[in-house]
């Protein structure tokens, strides 16, 4: 086994891995370690949580922050996806344990979702709460030695234990468990990602995708437009109907919107009867129109009370856009500040009288 491993692993980690079996307690992890410094975490357990101490250079390149001083438990889902932690909470967790070297393989998007890349990292135990994980991009190969071949297939399912000959000890989850763990973690993605009530994105991942199709829209030259939509009078419907019945309101208006909106549109709840959207290669008339188009449908919509009665909607919509002919002082890579100016162009088509549609002047 240890012969295996040898193959698989990355030499810059079978380097680590040398330095940690060095004598010694670990002392100053960065000093240790400094050869790895770029590519190293250092995690201490404090009455806060498990907190980066030290967080590699390579690691700000390729998240987009520099986490240092962090704890990871506190980190926002746009920083941290729910998946990610669930698999950072389980390394740590049984590397602690098992006070054994822990190794796995993993690929996700790097470079803020601009390539997809695979990893190798190597979690060790450095004496009372501390924990030392290094990692590293590597390019996926295919080995003739069947056992090796193997070996890396299961390094990218389930992370594997190592032993004091640098063999293999065990497998840290069966694969039966496995599969369960990757459908708790999907769960917990959609949970951390979605409005419970509506099921479509909440107010951060609201955020994180329209800011993603800002950029994009910037980079691009296109155009790119964000609606701020508020139910009208809606207090009037849990007020005389109740809670259950504004339930159904909301969801109604969801399901309104989706049937007005385009496949690549962005629907997100902001809080309460507070919505906004998302057009990504839209602007100017064509984002008008579609508002309009939105406005219609929801005010199509009737719902039947549990007493029998009837309960229409409304919406009030603000329209800002942003094109390639704004100028350098606007800033197109702000979600909050459009939705700012959104917000004033609701408003605007509130005290106009409700049911309408108010487009933001060009900056």
């Amino acid at each position: 086994m240890q012969a295996l491993v040898a193959k698989v692993m990355d030499k810059r980690l079978i380097d680590l891995l040398d330095l940690w079996r060095a004598a010694g307690p670990i002392a100053d992890p960065s000093a240790r370690f400094s050869a790895h410094a770029d590519h190293l975490l250092v995690i201490d357990i404090d009455t806060a949580g498990n907190r980066y101490t030290h967080y590699g250079r390579a690691f700000v390149r390729h998240f987009g922050a520099d986490l240092a001083g962090c704890v990871i438990d506190r980190l926002p889902a746009d920083i941290l996806p729910a998946d990610r932690r669930g698999m950072l909470d389980f390394d740590y967790a049984y590397a602690r344990r098992v006070r054994r070297p822990l190794w796995r393989s993993y690929t996700a998007m790097f470079d803020n979702g601009a390539q997809e890349e695979t990893w190798q990292r190597l979690v060790l135990p450095a004496g009372g709460d501390r924990l030392v994980v290094g990692a590293y991009p590597v390019m996926v190969r295919h080995h003739e030695d069947p056992g090796a071949e193997l070996l890396r297939m299961v390094l990218d399912r389930v992370p594997v234990v190592l032993n004091d000959d640098d063999g293999i000890d065990d497998l840290a989850l069966s694969l039966r468990a496995f599969c369960d763990h990757q459908i708790h973690l999907a769960e917990l993605e959609w949970r951390a990602t979605r409005d419970s009530l509506t099921g479509i994105a909440n107010r951060a991942h609201f955020h994180h995708l329209a800011g993603m199709e800002l950029d994009h829209a910037r980079r691009m030259g296109r155009p790119f437009t964000v609606l701020a939509l508020d139910l009208d009078h809606f207090k009037r419907i849990n007020d005389r109907w109740g809670h259950a019945t504004g339930d159904t309101a909301l969801r109604a208006f969801v399901t309104a919107c989706r049937q007005a909106l385009r496949e690549g549109d962005i629907l997100g709840r902001i809080g309460g009867e507070e919505f906004a959207i998302a057009l990504p290669g839209t602007g100017g008339e064509g984002a008008r129109l579609i508002a309009e188009r939105l406005r219609q449908q929801v005010e199509q919509v009737v719902l039947r009370t549990e007493s029998g009665e009837t309960c229409a909607m409304t919406v009030s919509i603000g329209v800002v856009s942003w094109t390639e002919r704004a100028p350098a002082s606007v800033s197109p890579d702000d979600i909050a500040a459009m939705l700012n100016r959104a917000d004033t162009a609701l408003y605007r088509a509130k005290d106009g009288g409700r049911n309408r549609v108010e487009v933001a002047p060009e900056e």
